[in-house]
């Protein structure tokens, strides 16, 4: 889709860490495709465990089950999902590390973070494996075709790893309490996993293409 008008601005509040994220990802790159250069995309580290401490037995139950329900999703990639990250022993401690990560691959260009990000979706919810550990990080990188000492200096940065946090508080502040969300033109704030057809909704009202969805439980105007 084309436009000659300003793109309209959607952010992305996710974590790399998070199985809904996972399945909002590949909802949202069918739009990506769809819309085109009349979107204009940003997503912003939204960490799910911000503090640097293993997860009690308490914690790992509620995330398991979290992953269960996601796997029941009608995805076709859902199934691909695993438990695995969170009872294998070596959960991760701190989603930041992995955010910093894709902090650090950005800089090196949008395609640049979207690639580690996948390769980190994949490692962590399909195969268990902590993409929080710096060797892990520094592997994943390599792979995906990284300039390493570049994305090693930012990665290691407490430059990046304060971004993180700062981007924690703000998005608390606008109102942001879980991932995945979406906030749609400065307009909609959309909370959690969405089906496709309500993602595209919102976006062809806030292009002026349809009529303004009504509001849910879980949606509201941006103030």
């Amino acid at each position: 889709m084309k436009t000659l008008h300003k793109p309209l601005q959607i952010t992305v509040y996710q974590d790399v860490l998070c199985s809904w994220c996972y399945l909002a990802d590949q909802r949202l790159e069918v739009l990506r495709q769809e819309f085109g250069d009349a979107v204009r995309w940003s997503v912003r580290p939204y960490p799910l465990r911000l503090h640097d401490v293993l997860p009690t037995e308490r914690e790992v139950r509620g995330l398991v089950e979290e992953v269960k329900r996601a796997q029941r999703e009608p995805d076709p990639t859902a199934s691909l999902l695993s438990t695995d990250l969170w009872l294998s022993g070596d959960p991760p401690r701190s989603s930041v590390p992995a955010l910093a990560a894709l902090e650090a691959a950005r800089l090196q260009g949008p395609q640049a973070r979207a690639f580690l990000a996948r390769s980190m979706q994949r490692a962590a919810l399909e195969q268990g494996v902590n993409v929080s550990r710096s060797d892990v990080v520094f592997e994943l990188a390599s792979r995906v075709g990284l300039s390493m000492n570049q994305f090693s200096a930012a990665f290691r940065s407490e430059e990046t790893r304060r971004l993180i946090y700062d981007e924690h508080r703000l998005a608390g502040s606008r109102g942001v309490r879980g991932v995945p969300t979406l906030v749609i033109g400065g307009r909609w704030m959309l909370c959690g996993l969405r089906e496709l057809s309500e993602y595209r909704e919102h976006i062809l009202a806030c292009l002026g293409k349809v009529a303004v969805p009504r509001s849910g439980s879980s949606e509201r105007l941006v103030h």
